[in-house]
């Protein structure tokens, strides 16, 4: 069980990791393919206002969806420790030894 929560965890922070990499970045995405750059949206150059959309609603929505996964992740962290058995004194006196 312990094994399963540290890949869940190293997992977990990967994945948001690259999530929030690529909504702060999206202006990459029209370097590397400049043929993205024409048209527009609401007026405005689609290689200015998409990155500026993805920029602060992007990362706002992944930074949401992200606490709600980690706090759910806590509580099995949380379950998995009430789960163990005691600590005892003797059990202490055995590890310092």
């Amino acid at each position: 069980m312990k094994e399963k929560l540290y890949k869940k965890e190293i997992t977990l922070t990967i994945v948001f990791s690259v999530l929030l990499l690529l909504m702060g970045h999206s202006a990459s995405i029209f370097v590397l393919f400049p043929s993205l750059q024409q048209g527009t949206l609401w007026g405005f150059p689609v290689q200015y206002i998409v990155p500026i959309l993805l920029g602060w609603f992007g990362i706002a929505a992944v930074c949401l969806v992200m606490t709600i996964v980690c706090n759910k992740f806590d509580d099995e962290m949380e379950e998995y420790v009430n789960s163990l058995p005691p600590e005892t004194e003797t059990d202490t006196d055995t590890i310092k030894e």
